[in-house]
C-alpha cells in the first residue's frame, strides 16, 4: 500500500505502520489503523529526509501563548550511561542538545558530589542549552525528571538579572498537563532527547543521518564553573 507523506509529499510504502495519537483510542486492523475520537492526525514517510523521522506524529497542542521551547532528560542524571538534555520548539520544530558522558558523570560525582543535588546539575545543563537561543522562545517548559522547584530556583540565580529571561513564562511538565487538560501528554522534546542520547557518540557521519544534530559541547569545566557559582 502506497501512501503520501503529508510533509515533503514523498510516497511510501506502509507496511509497517508508525502512529502516535492526541487520544489513546486506536484498534489494529492488520496493517490497518482504525482512529477513533482522535484529534488530527498526520502521515510521515519513512524518515529519509530532514522533516520526517519515520513514524506517525500527532500535531502538536500548544495552549499557550507564542513559541513554547519544551526541555527534556534522556535517562536520569543518576543513573549509569550516557545522558542526554535537549529541546524543541514548537511551532518550528528547532532543536539542540547536550550529551552527558557516563565518564564525565563519574568525573562530576567524584569531584563535585553531584549525587547531593541533581536539581543543580540539571538546572546548569539547561542553562547551557538555553542561554544563547532565548530569542525563539517565549514559554519554557521543564519535564519532572527532577524536583521543579529546585531546578527553577538555581535556574532562576544562573540567568540573574538577565532580562529577556525574565520575561519568559516557565512552568513544569506537570503544570503543562494541567493547563492541556491531558494528563497523559508527554514532553515534544522526549523523542528528541533520545535521538540525542543515541546518535551523539556514533561518527558524524552517522549523526547526520535522518534528522542532523545540533550538539553544544559541555565540558567538565564549564559544570565546575557554574556549580561554583551556586554554591
Amino acid at each position: 500500500m502506497r501512501n503520501k507523506c503529508d510533509v515533503c509529499g514523498k510516497e511510501f510504502d506502509r507496511k509497517k505502520p508508525y502512529f502516535t495519537l492526541i487520544k489513546s483510542k486506536e484498534k489494529m486492523i492488520g496493517n490497518e489503523i482504525e482512529v477513533l475520537n482522535s484529534e488530527k492526525v498526520r502521515l510521515f514517510c519513512s524518515g529519509k529526509c530532514e522533516w520526517c523521522d519515520g513514524r506517525w506524529k500527532m500535531e502538536p497542542k500548544n495552549n499557550l501563548n507564542g513559541r513554547t521551547m519544551h526541555v527534556d532528560i534522556s535517562r536520569r542524571l543518576y543513573q549509569k550511561g550516557d545522558s542526554a538534555v535537549a529541546f524543541k520548539i514548537i511551532p518550528s520544530k528547532k532543536h539542540k542538545g547536550i550529551v552527558i558522558s557516563n565518564k564525565l558523570k563519574k568525573e562530576l560525582k567524584r569531584d563535585l558530589k553531584i549525587n547531593e543535588n541533581y536539581p543543580k546539575l540539571c538546572a546548569i545543563y539547561i542553562y547551557y542549552l538555553i542561554n544563547k537561543d532565548l530569542d525563539l522562545f517565549d514559554n519554557l517548559v521543564i519535564c519532572d525528571d527532577e524536583i521543579y522547584s529546585e531546578v527553577k530556583k538555581y535556574l532562576d540565580l544562573l540567568f540573574e538579572k538577565n532580562k529577556i529571561y525574565s520575561k519568559k513564562f516557565i512552568t513544569s511538565l506537570h503544570k503543562f498537563r494541567e493547563i492541556l487538560g491531558d494528563q497523559k501528554i508527554r514532553s515534544y522534546a522526549d523523542n528528541m532527547a533520545n535521538i540525542y542520547r543515541r546518535k551523539a557518540s556514533k561518527p558524524l557521519r552517522r549523526q547526520q543521518k535522518g534528522i542532523p544534530l545540533n550538539i553544544i559541547e559541555v565540558n567538565y569545566q564549564k559544570v565546575k564553573e557554574k556549580w561554583e557559582i551556586l554554591k
